[in-house]
């Protein structure tokens, strides 16, 4: 175990200033390159922030070691949550921070917070080996799972952790990578969330026996992890082919779906022309500055899953691979769901 450190985690936007960076964020949609879009938004974030510090130690191995978060109410003596936090491709944990908000809601669950970072390819891009469509590109054949699976137990054994409550949060491939962490291991994880990740092409590949309550959100305009696979050249399934994949490994008999159930998108990224030649968001202020006025998220929730699990898509109509939800309490509803509350 690693001296502890004190690093900037940007858990608290100033709210006199959100407004003007979401706004401002919003220009980076004509911005060649997904990864480009994430590094504007997280400078512009870290720019806009109120500073907040966490206190924060390395676990795992030196060459690859990984940042762990400690929640203020973390003193050794009461077991905590985990969360592991896994980043796209391309990307970084600071950025999926960010995106994410798992930083910003540490204090109000009570979690720790695991941090890994991906290995990087020839053309740059960090990434994880989740499954044969994403996103080795090298083929290198890196254990990844096996890394990650270490990283969490690690963790288990220096740490006061709840191991009943250990979760995975991952975005596009970090979602793949938390979907192969479920198939891989029985019991280790308790809950996924995946925002625009998806499974095996293959289902005989994924191993797991043990049912896990899972939660795919996806927005229904993304183009790069399509929410609907059909007719794209893309292998692994779409949203609802996720949704159907955990739904049967997991035991589960009847759908319930709900139109506008949630709102969870700040505002949509799409820029339309206004009356002056210029541009103008998409999203109304009112839903802007209101949450809950616009329920733009449809949920399809399994809720009779194996061993009291749940399985569930929310579909976040409108929204792209990326999408901006400052402020709509995006891990206190997901985390309810998976925590099975």
């Amino acid at each position: 175990m690693r001296p502890e450190k004190k690093m900037f985690s940007g858990r608290n936007l100033n709210p006199a200033l959100s407004i003007v960076c979401i706004k401002v964020a919003l220009n980076t949609e004509n911005t060649s390159g997904d990864s480009m879009k994430h590094a504007l938004i997280f400078g512009l974030f870290l720019a806009c922030a109120t500073p907040t510090y966490a206190k924060s130690v390395s676990v795992g191995p030196a060459e690859r070691p990984a940042t762990l978060k400690l929640p203020k109410q973390y003193d050794g003596k009461k077991k905590l949550p985990l969360v592991l936090m896994l980043h796209g491709r391309g990307n970084t944990p600071e950025i999926a921070d960010i995106l994410l908000g798992l930083s910003r809601a540490q204090d109000a669950h009570g979690y720790l917070l695991l941090m890994p970072k991906g290995k990087v390819r020839s053309d740059g891009q960090t990434f994880w080996n989740a499954t044969p469509e994403c996103c080795d590109t090298d083929n290198t054949g890196i254990d990844d799972s096996g890394y990650l699976q270490n990283l969490v137990r690690e963790t288990i054994a220096n740490y006061n952790v709840d191991e009943s409550r250990v979760y995975i949060y991952g975005h596009s491939n970090g979602g793949f990578m938390a979907y192969r962490l479920a198939c891989d291991t029985n019991g280790l994880f308790k809950g996924v969330v995946s925002l625009a990740g998806s499974v095996f092409a293959e289902p005989s590949l994924c191993k797991t026996e043990t049912p896990i309550n899972i939660l795919q959100v996806h927005g229904d305009e993304d183009s790069i992890v399509p929410f609907d696979t059909e007719g794209t050249g893309k292998a692994y399934p779409g949203a609802f082919g996720t949704l159907e994949f955990w739904a049967e490994r997991n035991g589960c008999q009847t759908r319930v779906d709900k139109a506008k159930d949630q709102d969870l998108l700040l505002i949509k990224w799409e820029l339309l022309p206004d009356d002056k030649g210029g541009l103008k968001p998409s999203g109304s202020l009112s839903d802007f500055l209101t949450p809950g006025l616009a329920k733009e998220t449809d949920t399809y929730t399994y809720n009779d899953c194996e061993g009291g699990t749940r399985t569930a898509l929310w579909r976040i109509r409108g929204a792209d691979h990326a999408p901006i939800m400052i402020g709509r309490d995006y891990v206190g509803k997901t985390f309810k769901f998976i925590d099975g509350q």
